[in-house]
This record gives C-alpha cells, sequence and structure tokens, in this order.
C-alpha cells in the first residue's frame, strides 16, 4: 500500500503537522506501507488556461497530457503513485489557498473516470482512435482520501467553505472520502500540538484512512462530524424559496422540512447515488459536456461573418 501526505500550507505549519500527525496514524494501521509526504508550498503550479489541449489530444488518440510543464506534474505523479491520501490546506478567506484551486483545475479534467472511460468506449468501438489498452489505467484505480482544511478563526463562518472546497479534488476520480476534519481556531491553539484532542482525533483519521483500503465502500465507517448531506457530510446547502434543497458540493437535490426550530433534510437513495462523486453524477455532465459542440457549432457556423466583424472590435479593443 502507498500512502501519501500532501500539505498546501507553509514548511512546518499547521497544516503539516496536522498532515504528519494523520501519517503517524497511517503508518500504526499500516506498518509495512510505503508513506510519503509533499509540501507544497515552493513547487510552481500555474493555473489551468482553458486551452484544451489534454481533452483534444485524448479525444485524438492520445493520452490527455497537460502541455503546460511545471510542477504541477511532480505532484500529480505522486497522486497517481498513491493508494491513500491525506491532504491539508489552509484556510486564508473562507476557501483553502489558490495553489490548491490551480492543482484541482487541472488535475480534474485529467482524471475524470466518467470522461475517461467514455473515451475509452468509443476507442473499443471505433468511433475514436486510439488503443485503449494502451491508456495509463491507473489513473482510475480505487484511492481512499481524508481532507483537513486548516483555518485560524474561532468564528467558523470564516472558514466554511474550506472542507467543501477540497472535495473538489477527489470527485472527479472517484476517490473513497474517509473523512472530514475542520482543524480550526489555530490563532488562539498557538501549535496544533498543544491541543491533544485534536491530535488525538486527527491521528485516528489517518488510521482510518489506511485501514479503509481495499475495503468494501458499505464496510467502511466515516470519520468526523456527519453534516447535513449524508455524502460529504458538509453543511452547507442552497435554498431557492422552496423546501427543495441543494448540496452544492455534491450537486444532488433535498427536501427540508422544519419542526419547531429544527430544520432537517432529507436526500433520496436515488439522489445519493447520483452525487459528483459517482460515476452515475460524472457521466450527467460528461453527457452535458459532449452535447456544446452540437448546440454551439451550428450557432457559430450561422453568425459567422457577424461574429467575425464583432471579434474584430474586441480584439483591437479601443476606450
Amino acid at each position: 500500500m502507498n500512502i501519501l501526505g500532501i500539505s498546501f500550507g507553509k514548511r512546518m505549519g499547521n497544516t503539516d503537522i496536522l498532515v504528519k500527525q494523520a501519517l503517524y496514524g497511517a503508518r500504526e494501521a499500516a506498518p509495512d506501507a510505503e508513506i510519503r509526504f509533499v509540501n507544497t508550498v515552493n513547487m510552481n503550479i500555474g493555473r489551468c488556461r482553458g486551452c484544451g489541449a489534454c481533452s483534444r489530444t485524448l479525444e485524438k488518440g492520445g493520452d490527455n497530457d497537460c502541455v503546460f510543464k511545471d510542477d504541477f506534474q511532480k505532484l500529480e505523479e505522486e497522486v497517481r503513485w498513491a493508494d491513500c491520501i491525506i491532504l491539508g490546506a489552509p484556510v486564508y478567506v473562507l476557501q483553502p489557498c489558490g495553489q490548491f484551486k490551480d492543482f484541482v483545475d487541472r488535475f480534474s479534467c485529467r482524471h475524470d473516470y466518467s470522461a475517461i472511460t467514455w473515451v475509452l468506449d468509443k476507442r473499443r468501438s471505433g468511433e475514436m482512435p486510439g488503443d485503449p489498452d494502451a491508456f495509463p489505467m491507473e489513473r482510475l484505480k480505487k484511492r481512499y482520501i481524508s481532507y483537513i482544511s486548516v483555518g485560524g478563526a474561532v468564528t467558523n463562518n470564516w472558514v466554511s467553505m474550506g472542507n467543501a472546497t477540497l472535495h473538489l479534488f477527489g470527485f472527479p476520480p472517484m476517490m473513497k472520502v474517509i473523512g472530514n476534519y475542520r482543524a480550526n481556531k489555530m490563532g488562539t491553539t498557538a501549535n496544533p500540538i498543544l491541543d491533544a484532542e485534536l491530535m488525538a482525533n486527527i491521528k485516528e483519521m489517518g488510521r482510518q484512512t489506511a485501514e479503509a483500503y481495499g475495503k468494501k465502500d458499505e464496510n467502511i465507517k466515516w470519520f468526523g462530524e456527519e453534516g447535513v448531506c449524508p455524502v460529504c457530510h458538509n453543511n452547507l446547502l442552497t435554498v431557492n424559496g422552496t423546501t427543495t434543497v441543494e448540496c452544492p458540493v455534491c450537486g444532488i437535490e433535498g427536501k427540508l422540512s422544519v419542526e419547531g426550530d429544527k430544520v432537517h433534510v432529507t436526500f433520496s437513495k436515488e439522489q445519493q447515488e447520483r452525487a459528483r462523486g459517482t460515476f452515475k453524477g460524472l457521466r450527467e455532465h460528461t453527457t452535458e459536456i459532449q452535447s456544446f459542440g452540437g448546440i454551439c457549432m451550428p450557432k457559430i457556423m450561422a453568425n459567422k461573418e457577424y461574429l467575425d466583424r464583432e471579434m474584430d472590435k474586441f480584439r483591437k479593443f479601443e476606450i
């Protein structure tokens, strides 16, 4: 088993300490595992530029490597190596630091389980070029992950989107999430080592992450708060003025009811089975994306002269 710890925080800062503590727990559960730790703070990971080269290469029969070469590839290779992952990131303004999101934007499109298998099925049927047996299938292996959101604020709403945003990393490749941990109040804790309960909980989360390896999902115990959403276990909801609400992380609908001052949200089994991190949920998105060409290209061709004329003034932009 290969276990990877990733810290997006400063070296030997709170995030580093907590990720390493989780790895100590993982070591106790899996003494024979190979364990690696990566701190990303000095890595050069540029943002996704939306060039589409990775998707086009995949559809033309190749691998969908990112054409921009920096330290993204180093971190991506570590993730591909791993079976179990502990990922921690600091929260400065509501969400994890920007470097995390830059990595996710470039990682997700290359490891989307539904998009990759959709292309491989097309290759097997002869509808697309490329040898399906030559594709690096380790991208699709089952991985297990836990998240640590690290914030200084005692006021929880200043770090409210920390754990929720971390889930963006794991759902495209359908990683099995073992636990969430919101390590807030670092501004008054001073150092996580001084909080014995925090350190014990983080160590236990690392242990349970390693212990989950190879188990069926139904036999894996969730670590952390249950949360409103039964899939991602976060407490965020999107409301639209009706009793139908949505988990913005998982994209699933639930029914809200109120009893006294208590709010209850029920998510059906059908909805849970189409969450973003499931094959069904990802395939919905793949189908939507694949429909864009058939909708947009006729519009572009029908308005080509008009678009060429109008685009020219944007190319020569003057105020």
